[in-house]
């Protein structure tokens, strides 16, 4: 049991503090996850915001079958997909550029590389198939295991390896066509 579902337990027996544990723990990770779906952060965090509310008013839904991560995770996968769909025509992506500030121009550029790989990844993730971006970034950026995104997903332990396998292939062909040039 994860310190995040011993704090469940403890929230759901009555402590009303236990829930903060929740909220910090996961808040910032379901930001940039629901992010990369909605691609405007002030609506991201209103759609985590709704997760935990989720939580608070259905807290008995969550049956301790799976990881709270798990759980909460695909309560934000939902919400996200149903927010595309309700405001699909009104999606507005903003990329916002970050430098930095150093007088060593070797550290400059190695930092621009950086951004610059960092930012054809993030425009590239849209362009894959729904359930190989979902698979991909709960694996890398969120550090889940293939159980625990197989749960997420509702999807079997293989399909999720099949889908980071076909999802990392794609998102190398899509980065080839672009000239995106990457080290194995």
């Amino acid at each position: 049991m994860s310190f995040a579902d011993y704090a469940f337990r403890q929230y759901l027996d009555g402590d009303k503090n236990a829930f903060k544990i929740i909220i910090n723990e996961f808040h910032d990770p379901l930001i940039f996850f629901i992010n990369s779906y909605v691609k405007n952060v002030d609506t991201a965090e209103d759609i985590a915001a709704d997760c935990f509310a989720e939580l608070i008013a259905r807290p008995h839904k969550f049956g301790f079958k799976s990881s709270l991560k798990s759980y909460i995770f695909s309560i934000a996968h939902h919400m996200a997909v149903d927010h595309i769909r309700k405001y699909s025509r009104l999606s507005l992506i903003e990329n916002e550029s970050q430098f930095v500030a150093d007088d060593d121009y070797s550290t400059i550029e190695e930092s621009m590389i950086k951004d610059e790989r960092s930012r054809r990844l993030h425009d590239a993730l849209p362009k894959l198939n729904d359930n190989y971006r979902t698979a991909l970034m709960l694996v890398y950026f969120e550090g889940m295991s293939y159980a625990e995104v197989a749960q997420s997903m509702k999807k079997s332990v293989k399909q999720v390896d099949n889908y980071v396998t076909r999802g990392k292939t794609a998102l190398k062909k899509i980065l080839a066509e672009e000239g995106f040039q990457y080290d194995e």
